[in-house]
């Protein structure tokens, strides 16, 4: 009889760099924050047993992120942000362990100034807000505001334990 028990469930978190628009000067740099991944037809969760099962019809490669303004808590059938306002390719990804990390880079004059509340990965996108399949959908702890002369990097990580 075999007595091994395991859970394998994906979870993800993220956290914000602000930095000087140009350089690599953080300014600031916000908690870690849990975001939920999907479960829903062809988002998050059900993506990666897509792929495990052969089905091949999305590539599950992350390729885009979103920032909003949204304030609806996140559910897991989501398809896309309550309010999208901006959007940014993957500029770097790693893994290392049980643990993806990558990074998504909105440079100044891309994410417009004002105050973020929401965050969501895609799979799939192109460089339109909203498109592609959404892997994940969190809101800000603490609500983001981005000024004049900043950068943001979301540094956003998976894992699998």
């Amino acid at each position: 009889m075999n007595n091994q028990k395991e859970k394998i469930q994906p979870k993800g978190r993220f956290r914000i760099l602000t930095k000087k628009a140009g350089t690599n000067e953080i300014v600031r740099r916000s908690d870690w924050y849990s975001n939920l991944i999907m479960l829903g037809v062809n988002t998050g969760k059900t993506l990666i047993l897509e792929r495990l099962a052969g089905i091949n019809t999305y590539s599950l490669n992350l390729t885009h992120a979103d920032m909003g303004t949204g304030t609806n808590p996140p559910d897991a059938s989501d398809t896309v942000l309550q309010t999208p306002q901006a959007r940014a390719s993957v500029g770097s990804g790693s893994v290392s362990g049980a643990i993806a990390t990558m990074q998504f880079f909105f440079a100044d004059n891309v994410l417009p100034n004002g105050t973020y509340t929401e965050f969501g990965s895609f799979v799939d996108g192109s460089s339109g807000v909203g498109t592609g399949k959404i892997f994940n959908h969190a809101l800000f702890g603490v609500p983001y505001t981005k000024g004049s002369g900043e950068d943001t990097t979301i540094e956003m990580q998976v894992t699998i334990n």
